[in-house]
């Protein structure tokens, strides 16, 4: 076999099929982190009883988020845990699609599910849309602002998130399925599932072995590259 590189090509090469499986094993890494961290979480979950407080007539809040790769609207009611103590801000479900759909709170009922209970700290970054606290729409987590619209006075007020969320088609409510809420955690846990990280790193492992064999087919047209003498 005889083989005569391209030096600048072969440097190009070399350098974008580097940087391909770097991307590729970055990926891989942060499935297989993913997949460890999970049965870690899940541990955190307990049952959980929540009576939805009417008393203020209103709509849901709806907060702008990310679900399994998905632009969704979490949709937050208030309640009491047991139906005692100060009041809690409870994930009901969440819509697909860019244009929320208004929940009114007295649509609610009886709420019981695993669930994490905890305080979030208020988080809007300066990339987020300006929120519409008129037409219910909030693209940041502000617990006392939610709250506030809803007709309370109360700061720092705990969250009820469950281990599964609802997730409703906005073109029709009783379209749904249900699956792992990435908002269930005081530390927010990455809205891609892992199987996406896995998908990813075959792109990028496949698009290095594509870059590969095409670098070795040019220079097999050009006569540089021959397996026989």
């Amino acid at each position: 076999m005889t083989f005569k590189p391209m030096p600048i090509l072969s440097v190009f090469t070399l350098v974008s099929l580097i940087i391909l499986i770097v991307l590729g094993n970055w990926q891989y890494g942060r499935y297989s982190e993913k997949l460890n961290s999970a049965p870690e979480q899940q541990a955190q979950f307990s049952d959980v009883t929540v009576e939805i407080d009417t008393s203020n007539p209103g709509m849901a809040q709806q907060v702008y988020g990310i679900v399994d790769g998905e632009a969704v609207w979490r949709r937050y009611v208030p309640g009491r845990i047991d139906g005692q103590g100060d009041i809690v801000l409870v994930l009901w479900d969440a819509t697909s699609g860019t244009a929320p759909v208004q929940l009114p709170i007295s649509d609610t009922g009886p709420y019981l599910r695993r669930a994490n209970v905890f305080t979030r700290p208020a988080h809007k970054t300066s990339m987020s849309s300006a929120s519409s606290p008129e037409e219910n729409q909030w693209y940041g987590f502000d617990s006392s602002k939610l709250l506030a619209r809803l007709g309370y006075e109360q700061s720092n007020a705990r969250v009820v998130e469950p281990d599964l969320i609802t997730l409703r088609l906005a073109e029709d409510a009783s379209r749904s399925r249900r699956t792992d809420n990435p908002y269930a955690f005081e530390r927010p846990r990455d809205p891609l599932p892992p199987e996406r990280h896995f998908g990813y790193a075959l792109t990028w492992w496949g698009l290095g072995a594509g870059l590969l064999v095409v670098y070795l087919a040019f220079h097999h047209s050009q006569g540089r590259l021959k397996f026989k003498d």
